[in-house]
């Protein structure tokens, strides 16, 4: 017997024992619940059973144990590697992440948030993990997701960082809003170790994300720092510029023009072949027109050619192409009842791609239907790719309008795209900007582009 209990009472030693012998079994039992959980749980890592998965991740976390959170988020990593990231597993893939990070809403047990933050805050822990994490916190009131994601623009990471950014770009607080133009900053200055690729999305992730916050575009980060020094003490800093937002080289239709690996789509269904009037401001002498053979006879004036959609779009594509900077990949693809890629996959900005490129836009006709949603999944077939630019003027359709209002199949397959398009882009990034002409699903584009770091331009 230890020295210090030769002393003690006979009863106070009784009481000990029988506080251990009661406590004792309780213990075994939460332990054997556990090992049972986590034998289940790696079975199902073996079949690559999302179901099964699922279904042993949550009774791993319903034993309450310490164990527990670090057994449930190794297992999901282990699922996570043999599902992979490719096109083929994207939904299988976001679905577990999605209906994992929502199962610790109700994990119980003392243990839970301490667990969680202590994985959270292990830098070498895999990043599929601590993704997984920051996501649960979203589900957990006792969690602070604001303060997680700040601290997260310093992850060693690019996946984690760019996560964080997501969150963090629905604020309308300028400390954070220098935060991230601090790191964005210190990333283009100098890049990281790690995945060059990965990296570069996060500084585009960083570039959209202050886009959809401060309703400007800029180029470089080192112009951001100067605009938020310049209008960080004024009450409209959030507000957008009245003189216009976009100040980078390169525009399409207005959006600027961003990215490492540039997927243009284009509609060329036949609705393209409408014309648009001439904007307001126009010069009246090209907005009204006499009648001939009737010289006091006046009205509006029909379009020009010019102001053919199909026309405005394949002039306006081939001269951004022809003006893409040469460290730039491209590739273009146009749809109408069927897609057709110019290239099988992403080419240099060459003289030769460019001129190449340009014939292959000339040559477009309007006609057909508008497939939007498989135009879509032919662009993110490329996994390099970063940035999509979709300009088109109607509702996504595979048999078309038979009158007024929007095609019958037109609600269900814009539902299918956002599902796919959060499916497909769960942990690429990819920024999809939209570029609607009059007639537009305009709430349908306004979404794609706001959940996608990118943004909606009305063609005028």
């Amino acid at each position: 017997m230890p020295v210090g209990l030769k002393n003690c009472p006979y009863g106070i030693l009784l009481i000990l024992a029988a506080i251990c012998s009661s406590a004792s079994p309780r213990l075994s039992a939460q332990s054997k619940e556990l090992k049972s959980a986590a034998l289940d749980l790696k079975k199902a890592v073996s079949r690559k059973d999302p179901e099964a998965f699922l279904e042993g991740f949550t009774a791993v976390l319903d034993t309450g144990e310490r164990r527990a959170i670090k057994i449930a988020v190794d297992a999901y990593v282990s699922m996570a590697r043999v599902l992979g990231t490719g096109v083929e597993t994207s939904g299988e893939y976001y679905y577990l992440h999605s209906k994992a990070a929502n199962a610790f809403k109700d994990a119980k047990g003392k243990y839970v948030t301490a667990e969680i933050e202590k994985i959270r805050k292990n830098k070498r822990a895999d990043w599929r993990g601590r993704l997984l994490i920051l996501d649960a916190a979203c589900f957990k009131s006792d969690l602070d997701l604001e303060a997680s994601c700040i601290e997260a623009l310093d992850d060693k990471a690019p996946q984690i960082v760019r996560r964080s950014l997501h969150y963090l770009r629905r604020s309308k607080k300028v400390p954070i809003v220098e935060k991230m133009v601090e790191r964005y900053v210190a990333i283009e200055t100098k890049r990281p170790s790690g995945d060059a690729a990965e990296w570069e999305r996060a500084l585009l992730t960083f570039q959209s994300s202050l886009q959809q916050m401060l309703h400007v575009d800029l180029p470089a980060a080192v112009d951001w720092k100067n605009y938020v020094a310049a209008r960080k003490d004024r009450a409209d800093f959030f507000e957008p510029e009245k003189r216009g937002s976009a100040r980078t080289a390169l525009t399409l239709f207005g959006a600027a023009v961003t990215g490492k690996n540039i997927c243009f789509i284009l509609d060329v269904s036949g609705s393209m072949l409408s014309t648009d009037p001439a904007p307001r401001g126009a010069d009246e002498a090209t907005r009204r027109r006499t009648v001939v053979g009737d010289p006091a006879r006046k009205g509006p004036r029909e379009p020009p050619e010019e102001r053919r959609r199909i026309t405005r779009a394949k002039k306006e594509l081939v001269r951004v192409v022809k003006a893409l900077p040469s460290d730039v990949k491209f590739n273009l693809v146009s749809y109408s009842s069927d897609v057709d890629p110019w290239q099988e996959a992403m080419v240099k900005s060459s003289k030769g791609n460019k001129q190449e490129a340009g014939e292959y836009v000339e040559e477009l006709r309007a006609e057909g239907v508008t497939v939007t949603d498989l135009a879509l999944e032919e662009a993110f077939s490329d996994l390099s790719l970063d940035t999509i630019y979709l300009v088109t003027d109607g509702a996504p359709t595979h048999v078309g309008s038979s009158g007024q209002g929007d095609p019958e199949d037109s609600a269900q397959i814009v539902r299918a795209i956002h599902k796919r398009m959060k499916e497909l882009n769960f942990l690429r990034d990819v920024r999809i900007f939209t570029l609607g002409f009059k007639g537009a699903k305009e709430e349908f584009l306004k979404r794609l582009s706001q959940d996608h770091g990118g943004r909606y331009v009305a063609i005028e």
